[in-house]
């Protein structure tokens, strides 16, 4: 039986959706402009996310034992979870994943992805200020987010420490033991920020096989709007959402409305196929291989 949560995220995802093929100019939609074979480059560049989704996690993460590819599998697994869960649901399954996958236990766990999501943020609103300062929107206070960002990306670690502690508080639960490892901090923020700059690249590689190239400070806008309207609205696979993102993203960038939502309708989903494709590249290896990636 479908759950409440899931219910709702299917109604919003098909509501929206409903709406940008009723605001979309279907009938310019040209399907003979996709170039499929740019596919191949999104995939390999939403591999390469995996694999500096997973060097990152194993950076932060208390030492488990476990090698580089056994985390690479993490986060291929977890992004395949991420994609067809209801919005959030794939962060709430982590924690499991991580235990079941590479040893870390279900609290370290839970804090590991907080604390990998506050980093994306950072990356994520600090790359979409630079996109905003290079299309030349605000360009000096998009320049000053961006600095912000960098130094919040850069300070993360006691964000995320402070937060911990006022949790703690709240709860009147003991201090954890100290840690035993310390993650070199500016190593976490460049690999965060290579992560994002390596998926925007994916998001060019897309929306180029769609047929409407993007340069790097679209793509980096683009970036932001569709994480920051995925956060927003609850979904199934960011379907609606996505799309109404990209949408906006591009009317924002002067694109008409009715040709950005056509726009919207056919490179979401190219981007999600190479999303999915990734994850099952990784899946299959793991599979292979029999030992992941290890």
């Amino acid at each position: 039986m479908i759950s409440r949560r899931s219910a709702l995220a299917l109604a919003v995802s098909a509501g929206l959706l409903a709406l940008v093929l009723w605001v979309a100019d279907v009938g310019a939609i040209d399907l003979s402009a996709i170039r499929p074979v740019l596919l191949l480059p999104a995939v390999a560049a939403y591999v390469a996310v995996l694999a500096l989704r997973g060097a990152q996690l194993r950076l932060l993460a208390p030492p488990t034992g476990a090698g580089h590819g056994r985390w690479v599998a993490l986060a291929g697994r977890h992004q395949l979870v991420f994609i067809l869960s209801p919005s959030g649901a794939g962060d709430l399954a982590f924690p499991l994943l991580a235990k079941r996958m590479v040893g870390l236990a279900t609290v370290p766990g839970a804090a590991l992805i907080a604390g990998a999501r506050l980093r994306d943020i950072c990356a994520v609103l600090g790359l979409g200020c630079a996109g905003l300062a290079g299309t030349g929107h605000v360009p000096l206070l998009a320049g000053a987010g961006a600095a912000v960002c960098c130094a919040a990306l850069y300070f993360s670690d006691v964000t995320v420490a402070l937060a911990g502690r006022l949790l703690r508080r709240l709860r009147k639960v003991p201090p954890p033991e100290p840690a035993q490892f310390a993650p070199t901090r500016l190593l976490a923020a460049l690999l965060t920020l290579l992560l994002w700059l390596t998926a925007s690249g994916g998001i060019m590689a897309g929306f180029a096989a769609a047929g409407y190239p993007l340069g790097p400070f679209e793509a980096w806008v683009m970036l932001a709007g569709l994480n920051v309207a995925g956060a927003l609205a609850l979904s199934l696979a960011g379907l609606g959402v996505a799309e109404a993102g990209a949408a906006g993203v591009l009317v924002f960038l002067g694109m008409p409305m009715a040709e950005a939502a056509a726009l919207a309708i056919v490179a979401r989903p190219l981007l999600l196929l190479s999303n999915a494709a990734a994850s099952g590249v990784i899946e299959a290896v793991t599979r292979l291989t029999g030992r992941a990636l290890a």
